[in-house]
């Protein structure tokens, strides 16, 4: 068990393609949020 905690903080997370592709998701559906409000879309 010591071994699997050793070898998991060496691997820094920002470098897991899974958490790259979801902060690239995420960032670009907040972009998206921020212009849409910037000109008065926002759905309401």
């Amino acid at each position: 068990m010591r071994q699997i905690l050793l070898a998991a903080e060496e691997v820094d997370w920002h470098e897991i393609p899974g958490v790259r592709l979801l902060g690239a998701v995420l960032g670009t559906l907040f972009l998206i949020a921020a212009i849409r409000s910037m000109f008065g879309r926002g759905g309401r």
